[in-house]
């Protein structure tokens, strides 16, 4: 059985039977409140990964109960299901103030079905981060991003570690760095060009990837990866880089995409050991560097 429990929150009785009894055969533990006075009577008690709630009048009662739950348990994941007609200037403030997700009824059960499988899994990265970050492993930019990116000692740490493991259990690993712009090359436009190429690269790694800070670098620590599938990636991502949307209508990038590049290492292949990733690898012990 999940350890999930979702609450469902709408005045509609027939339609929070129905929705109950779905999502108790998909395994999920759920609890029904008919208006916002039993919603906090559950509150009392629990604390819920997901609340699918409609818009209930009053409307300004509702949104206090919305920014309630995101103050007292952020990571819950909110979704608004609602048939009431919501203007442009409400449906951002929504966003705003809390909601995660909004859909308009009616809806089909796979379509709930998806967006909770969504919800939980945004909700299960963001405690994980929030674990991460007070072992103070994250970058800032992480929190910003949503995403896990690894602060320049810990990713450091990472990195010889998977060193000494490839030597023991006679495996590869490969490491990219990639080399980003000062911020007084690119300007204002440097913050959100950031963001981007992190979430960028994030979106295509795999789970297991680590992606971290060191001085000017973007370093990707890739376990079980030969030069293969290092190479592949980084013309993956390049060509991604080059054609993104966001990038290209930004004449203040157009010169810095043409200079973005990777320096790669691969495990157990020989190589010089660059100025840039000696950072990285200091102090180990040198029978465990190929040479």
């Amino acid at each position: 059985m999940s350890k999930h429990w979702i609450l469902l929150l709408d005045p509609f009785r027939n339609l929070l039977n129905a929705y109950h009894m779905i999502l108790e055969d998909e395994r999920y533990l759920v609890e029904t409140a008919s208006n916002l006075e039993g919603a906090y009577e559950l509150f009392k008690n629990r604390e819920y990964s997901i609340i699918i709630t409609e818009y209930i009048p009053p409307f300004e009662a509702t949104d206090e109960m919305i920014q309630r739950v995101k103050r007292n348990v952020p990571e819950t994941y909110l979704i608004m299901v609602t048939n009431a007609i919501v203007d442009e200037k409400t449906y951002e403030k929504l966003f705003t103030i809390g909601v995660d997700d909004f859909i308009l009824k009616p809806y089909s059960p796979e379509k709930i079905l998806v967006h909770i499988r969504k919800g939980i899994k945004q909700r299960d990265l963001i405690l994980k981060m929030a674990a991460l970050k007070r072992l103070s492993l994250l970058e800032p930019i992480a929190e910003r991003i949503q995403r896990v990116i690894f602060n320049p000692t810990f990713f450091r740490s990472c990195i010889r570690q998977e060193v000494k493991k490839a030597k023991r259990h006679h495996r590869s690993f490969s490491l990219l760095l990639m080399q980003i712009p000062k911020k007084e090359e690119i300007g204002d436009a440097f913050d959100d060009f950031y963001m981007e190429l992190l979430k960028m690269v994030k979106k295509h790694t795999r789970e297991e990837d680590m992606v971290g800070k060191s001085n000017g670098e973007i370093g990707i620590l890739l376990p079980e990866t030969d030069q293969i599938g290092s190479q592949a990636l980084i013309q993956r991502l390049l060509t991604l880089i080059h054609i993104h949307p966001e990038f290209k209508s930004r004449d203040a990038l157009i010169s810095t995409l043409q200079t973005l590049s990777f320096q790669s290492f691969t495990y157990p292949h020989p190589f010089a050991i660059p100025d840039s990733l000696k950072v990285f690898l200091e102090g180990l012990d040198q029978e465990s560097l190929p040479h």
